[in-house]
């Protein structure tokens, strides 16, 4: 019988809460059903602004990455830019020298060639002046032989009577 006695009393205890539970549905139903809206509202919208926050922050992320992107073209286009500047630079640099080493080179040949004259009449004009003193020497020592000063000396006078 305790057994019995047991199963009444659950049956009790159940119909009391099932009652509790009409009662406060009954009452309650309003309130608890705004509480519910409310927290399923609260609860949509918690979620729909995530998906709007992480839909706005995947296109942040795709906007990033284009200007990354481009950044990164723009970085590639400008390298490939200063090491084409740099080589027509090289290039004109070169033009530039191999003008000057050219110039050099001509002036060089002209001050030789110029030099090399300079040189040739100073040569010439030492060598005719070495030629006339050896030429004055030579004659000097002729000239102290009396049989040449004699010859000499008929020599102008008969240029003297041929001209009178």
């Amino acid at each position: 019988m305790a057994e019995g006695h047991h199963t009444i009393e659950l049956i009790w205890k159940g119909l009391n809460v099932l009652l509790f539970l009409a009662i406060v549905y009954l009452f309650g139903r309003k309130h608890i059903s705004r509480a519910f809206e409310g927290f399923f509202s609260k609860l949509t919208e918690g979620f729909e602004s995530s998906e709007r926050e992480l839909k706005e922050a995947k296109e942040t992320l795709e906007r990033a990455k284009a200007e990354y992107e481009d950044a990164k073209r723009r970085h590639t286009e400008q390298i490939e830019l200063a090491k084409l500047t740099a080589q027509q630079m090289k290039e004109e640099e070169l033009k530039k020298v191999e003008e000057i080493a050219s110039r050099i080179k001509e002036k060089a040949k002209e001050t030789i060639e110029l030099e090399t004259r300079k040189a040739k009449e100073e040569l010439l004009r030492f060598g005719m002046r070495q030629a006339k003193e050896l030429a004055l020497q030579r004659l000097f020592q002729d000239f102290e032989n009396p049989d040449i000063q004699k010859k000499y000396a008929e020599k102008m006078l008969r240029k003297l009577e041929v001209q009178k």
